[in-house]
This record gives C-alpha cells, structure tokens and sequence, in this order.
C-alpha cells in the first residue's frame, strides 16, 4: 500500500493510462516493479492451468461420479438377474434330478414292460404251437372222416349185395335180409355222421386257420412291439446319462451364479468406497478450483494494480513505438512499405501484433504479428474510430499506453501502446497500435537493467 501511494504521488498530476512519466525513474523502484510483475505474472500464469486442472479433475471426478452411479446401476441390474439366473439354476437342478428318478424309474418300468412282452411272446409261441397241433389233429381227423366214408361205403355195398343173397335164398335167408338191412341203414348213418363230421371239420379248418392267421399277426405286431421297446430302454439307457450329466451342469451353473452374484455384491461395496472417495476428490477438486480462482484473481489485481502505474517496462514500450512512427516508410503511408516496416519492426521480438489506420481510423494494412486476432481476419478495411487506443493518440496527438489486460486471442496479459503518425508538414496521418506481451516486455525491461547496471 505504502508503494503504490508512493507511485501515485509520482503520477498524480496525470493518472489516465495514456500518461507517460517523463520524471526518471528510480532504478531500485523499477526493478522492484519488474520483480513484482514478473512474480504477478508467473502467479498467474501458474494459477490459470492450475485453475484449468481443478476444473477439468472437478468435471472429471463429477463424470467418474456420474459413471459410478451408473455402474452401480448396471451392478444392480446384474445382481437381479445374477439372483433370477441362480433361482432359475436351482429350479433346473430340482428338474433335472426330478427328470433322472423318471428317467429310472422309466428304465425300470420298460425293463419290466419288456420282460412281459417276452413272456407274451413266448406264450405267444407256445400257443401257435397248440394251434398246430389243433391243426394237424384237424387234419387227422380228416384222414379218419374219409377212411370211415370209405368203409360205409363198402359196408353198404356188402349190406345191398346181402340183401341179394338174400332174396336168393328166399325164406331161409329171410333174417340175414333184415340183418344186411339194418347194415345199410347204419352204413347210410355212418355216411351221413361221415358227411356232417367233413363239414365240421372244413369249419374247424376255417376257423383254425384263421386263428393261427391272427396269432401270427398279433406275433408280428408283438414282436415289432418288442422291438420298439427295446428302442425305448435304449433310448432311456442313453439318455439317463445325459439327464444325470444336465444335472451336473445344472448344479455347476448354480454354483457359478451364487459366485457371481457374491462377486457382484464385493463390486457394489468397492463401487460404494468409489463414489465416497469421488465425491471427496470431488469437494477438494472444487476446493482446488476456489483456490486457482483466487490466486488468478489476486494475481489479476495485482497486476491490474501495478499496470495503473508507469515506469520503465511502459517508457520502453513507449520508446519502441515512437521510434516506429518517426520512421520514413510508416510516415509514408504507403501499404506495401508500412507492412515492410511493421514486420521488420516485428523480428525485434518485442511487438505481439502491429497495425496502422489513417487519420479517420480506418485500418490500411493487414494485421502483422504472430497471432490470430479474435475477429479472425486481416484487420484490413476495418474502422477503429471508436477505440480509446486511436481515439486519444489522434486527439491529443500524444502516445497512448493501455493497463494491463488479458489478451483474447492468446489468454495472456498485455498492453496496447499506440502513437500518432505525422507527415512532413506536421498534420496527423494516422495512428500505430502496438499489442505487447507484458512477460515479454519485462523481460526485455529487466535485461536492459542487468545491462546498466552490470549484472
């Protein structure tokens, strides 16, 4: 405070910032300006990334924030369905055991099952057996009913030629008559019993025929039965095996979801340290952006503070310019030869940008320096009538020197030192603008104070 009254009792009798001191400067007092600038400069230049880091940790650290909550989000989902894929394990673990004690009690039962069939078909046999039998007796009694057909016969021929002896023999074969008689009538009987006993067995023919038909038709139909259950056992055989192996499976998968539903859960608890520790790194990014801001606020009034004084970094600057617009080329007022002057003028590495308009404060050169402008053109054309910078040096026809200010174009502090241009009869031309890097400038300001003073 004591310095910066003392500033003021220098430069009170013209305190806007075009005034220029031509009082001589105290050199302690400057280089302590310039170390104060220097160190505002530096502060600033440190705090503005460090301001940058605390914002970018914060919008990362509230993106981590934002990315844990929706992981624990997807964390839980999976857990639900982690539960539901154990229950629905559990579930096909009961099934598949349920289906195994079928799958036996099914082997068992078709093993049974086929041991009936066999014993069906081995009664089967032993029936079509007896109906052979039945079928060749049939056949027998056949061979029976024809040699009884054949002795009837004979019989009655015997009995009808015994009735001719005995007519032949009149009374005394009378008897013999009746006797050869009742021979033909049981010869007659014995072919009808004959007759009826063939037609009885042409039926019982039939019949067993037919019966030994569907007997072979219910062998087939059985056998082809046993066939298909033997398929079945088989099949119940092999598939008992892959019923027991799917319960295996089942109670592996069952396993491995109760695992992932416990890994799951240890996933949830380390997310819930996460979010604990983001929203802590969280508060102290903000805490280190309040921080940043700070330190880039005072480093900016510090600087604001010292830019409304003037003393040996401002009175070089001022020099520069001044030796400029007393050059031949830029008094000329001719493009070619301005912009020539300008970048030459340039190479010094002082200047940050240069231009120059004429009296109306119409820019008539493009912009020459090393970075783009916010309103990204040349400059050329363009009416800066309106601008402190042109205003005071065209209406007080002395040099202008700006505060200190942040740059829009590289985010840096600097100054704009701005200077009338007269032609050879004394009247105004135009006006030079000059933007300088303030870091440049003290440092060009604190070398040319080692050199004076040898160190």
């Amino acid at each position: 405070m004591l310095f910066l009254q003392f500033w003021k009792s220098r430069n009170k009798s013209d305190d806007t910032p075009s005034a220029v001191s031509t009082t001589a400067p105290d050199t302690c007092t400057d280089a302590a300006l310039l170390d104060a600038v220097a160190g505002a400069i530096a502060l600033q230049r440190l705090a503005a990334p460090l301001n940058d880091m605390g914002t970018r940790l914060k919008a990362t650290t509230e993106n981590g924030l934002r990315q844990v909550a929706a992981i624990g989000c997807h964390a839980d989902a999976v857990a639900e369905r982690a539960d539901t894929v154990e229950g629905h394990a559990r579930r096909q673990a009961e099934v598949a055991e349920e289906a195994a004690g079928h799958m036996v009690r099914l082997e068992t039962r078709l093993g049974e099952v086929e041991r009936r069939v066999g014993e069906l078909s081995a009664a089967m046999a032993e029936l079509l057996g007896f109906v052979a039998t039945v079928e060749t007796r049939t056949k027998g009694i056949g061979s029976i009913a024809h040699a009884i057909r054949d002795i009837a016969a004979s019989t009655n021929m015997l009995a009808l030629n015994a009735t001719i002896e005995a007519a032949h023999a009149g009374a005394a074969g009378k008897g013999f008559g009746v006797i050869a008689n009742e021979i033909r009538n049981l010869s007659h009987q014995t072919m009808d019993a004959t007759a009826r006993v063939d037609n009885q067995k042409d039926d019982i023919e039939k019949n067993v025929g037919a019966m030994v038909e569907a007997v072979r038709r219910v062998e087939g139909l059985v056998g082809r039965m046993h066939a298909s259950m033997a398929d079945c056992l088989e099949d119940a055989r092999v598939a008992r095996p892959r019923v027991e192996e799917g319960g295996l499976l089942a109670a592996d998968l069952r396993g491995q979801s109760q695992g992932i539903v416990e890994a799951v859960g240890a996933v949830q608890e380390s997310l819930a340290s996460l979010h604990d520790g983001s929203a802590t790194q969280a508060s102290e990014a903000l805490a280190l952006a309040d921080h940043a801001r700070q330190v880039n606020e005072t480093s900016e009034g510090q600087l604001a503070a010292v830019g409304r004084l003037r003393f040996a970094a401002h009175d070089r600057a001022r020099r520069s310019v001044e030796e400029l617009v007393r050059g031949e080329d830029v008094r000329g007022m001719m493009r070619p030869r301005v912009e020539a002057a300008l970048r030459r003028a340039l190479a010094q590495g002082l200047f940050e940008l240069l231009y120059v308009t004429d009296a109306g404060g119409r820019q008539i050169v493009d912009n020459i320096g090393h970075v783009v402008t916010a309103y990204g053109d040349s400059g050329l054309g363009k009416d800066w009538s309106g601008r402190p910078w042109f205003r005071h040096p065209s209406g007080k026809r002395q040099t202008y020197v700006s505060d200190f200010y942040r740059s829009a174009a590289t985010n840096a502090y600097c100054l704009t030192v701005s200077a009338p241009i007269f032609d050879a009869a004394g009247n105004l031309a135009g006006v030079l603008g000059a933007d300088i890097d303030l870091g440049k400038l003290v440092e060009l300001a604190r070398a040319d104070q080692c050199r004076q003073t040898g160190n």
